[in-house]
């Protein structure tokens, strides 16, 4: 070829449009899941136990003003039923562990399940009246919005 032809030769539009059209495309899939982790790690640092977890997803779903007034009973009254929860958590890990252990062993499992079961008693022993007394700070429509969210995130479990 000579010099002039390279020179009048020119590259297709659309393959002028398609690298950086791709490169946007792929800078937006990289942001949004790297959003989509971002956020799920905040999350699950900022509500390391199951009972934070519930306590964010009710407050989520109820309006602001109701929110604050149920979160509020519940974190006023954490003192009381503090290492109720952090008992449970152990015991519902130490369940996890034997039903997932790679040699299965029955009786393990029925005692950390005795034991999860006893911790769970003693959680609600300590745990009921302040439910109680955060559900009283509700309308009835803030009730039944806690009920609706908590049937759709039990939906399908089977395990604790």
């Amino acid at each position: 070829m000579t010099p002039n032809a390279e020179n009048t030769r020119e590259t297709p539009r659309w393959r002028r449009i398609a690298l950086p059209v791709s490169v946007v495309l792929n800078l937006f899939f990289v942001a949004l899941i790297g959003g989509h982790q971002w956020r799920q790690h905040h999350l699950e640092v900022r509500a390391g136990s199951p009972l934070a977890r519930a306590l964010l997803r009710a407050e989520a779903s109820l309006p602001p003003q109701q929110a604050a007034a149920f979160g509020g009973v519940i974190r006023r009254d954490l003192p009381h039923y503090k290492d109720a929860a952090q008992q449970l958590l152990e015991a519902r890990e130490a369940l996890n562990r034997q039903i997932t252990a790679e040699q299965f062993n029955e009786q393990a499992t029925r005692t950390a399940l005795a034991a999860w079961r006893g911790a769970w008693n003693h959680f609600m022993d300590d745990f009921g009246d302040t439910l109680v007394n955060a559900l009283a700070q509700l309308p009835e429509d803030g009730r039944r919005r806690l009920a609706a969210e908590r049937r759709s995130a039990h939906i399908g479990r089977v395990f604790p």
